[in-house]
């Protein structure tokens, strides 16, 4: 296939790579600059559970136009506004896309500026890391769901299970799609905000009896937006599988993005829990306490990236004489 990556990050490059590596014609898509030119001078490194790779690809600041069979879209959720259009115009005729982004909403986003029946939707259990320009590290090999979003098969997307497969990316179609969405939603929902505020790992979440506790919480409410959907989950236990991520010692994107001093995708994750929860009438406090801590810890972390050295007294007479 002819593949063009929208988002070429941690996920997006590791996705691209692998698959370019498998032998398919592959362009990555990304805004920042001195990754683009970095893979195109030296090559996508790719590190990690996959092993060590250094994988001949090109890369490109805009789409080529209208070259591409299948638009792999891993953007960062908070530009899927800007970035959704130029999906239609990498595509060829014939071509569809596929979103593996955390949250939801992401497959509507792509449906509107496609037509429904040329979106798949996609689930990703890997995880991440961008090391620097031109490498990128696969931190966790885990499954890709992928599927139709009207129907419960297809050949293009049965195919596109066994590219991925055969790239190293062990992936499977799933009847119903959205539902697997959900799931891996409310996952993320359940522990990337609690580690990304406290700054701890999942492990270390599990560890901590008061956060292990309000981690529940958390749960709970997710899982009562989902019930008053109708969403069936594919796993009814999905409580034991969140539990059971307490052993862990890897750092969620989110925590890895907030840390970096970078905008989070928590409005893609438990802000659109609490949006779901409003339609539905259904209370949320804990999640809506947990988002607006986070939001008070990344624009702390933003200040700090932009001013390091900081003089707290000045930054508040700037506030009382009303400049900022």
């Amino acid at each position: 296939m002819k593949i063009t990556v929208i988002g070429a990050g941690a996920m997006g490059g590791t996705y691209g790579g692998l698959l370019a590596r498998a032998g398919h014609e592959v362009a990555l898509v990304d805004t920042w600059a001195e990754h683009v030119q970095a893979i195109n001078a030296d090559g996508l490194r790719v590190s990690g559970a996959c092993g060590e790779h250094v994988i001949p690809i090109e890369a490109m600041t805009e789409p080529r136009a209208e070259w591409a069979d299948l638009a792999i879209f891993f953007v960062d959720t908070n530009a899927n506004r800007e970035a959704a259009p130029s999906v239609p115009q990498a595509l060829n005729k014939d071509g569809f896309a596929i979103t593996f982004q955390n949250g939801i909403g992401n497959v509507e986003a792509l449906q509107s500026v496609l037509s429904a029946e040329r979106v798949l939707g996609g689930s990703s259990m890997c995880s991440a890391a961008s090391v620097g320009p031109g490498h990128v590290n696969l931190t966790h090999m885990g499954t890709t769901s992928l599927g139709e979003v009207h129907a419960t098969t297809s050949a293009r997307a049965d195919g596109l299970a066994d590219a991925l497969t055969e790239a190293g990316l062990p992936a499977e179609v799933k009847p119903d799609i959205m539902a697997e969405v959900w799931q891996k939603f409310i996952l993320n929902v359940a522990i990337n905000a609690i580690c990304a505020t406290s700054g701890l790992r999942p492990a270390e979440v599990a560890r901590l009896k008061e956060l292990d506790q309000f981690q529940d919480r958390i749960i709970d409410e997710a899982l009562a937006v989902t019930a008053a959907k109708g969403v069936q989950l594919p796993n009814p236990n999905l409580r034991e599988v969140i539990k059971g991520q307490g052993v862990k010692l890897n750092r969620p994107s989110m925590l890895q993005h907030v840390e970096a001093g970078r905008q989070t995708e928590i409005d893609a994750i438990n802000g659109a829990l609490i949006r779901e929860a409003k339609a539905l009438g259904v209370p949320t406090p804990y999640n809506e306490a947990l988002t607006a801590l986070l939001k008070g810890r990344e624009q702390k972390q933003r200040r700090l990236r932009e001013e390091p050295n900081l003089d707290y007294d000045a930054w508040q007479a700037r506030i009382d004489a009303g400049d900022t």
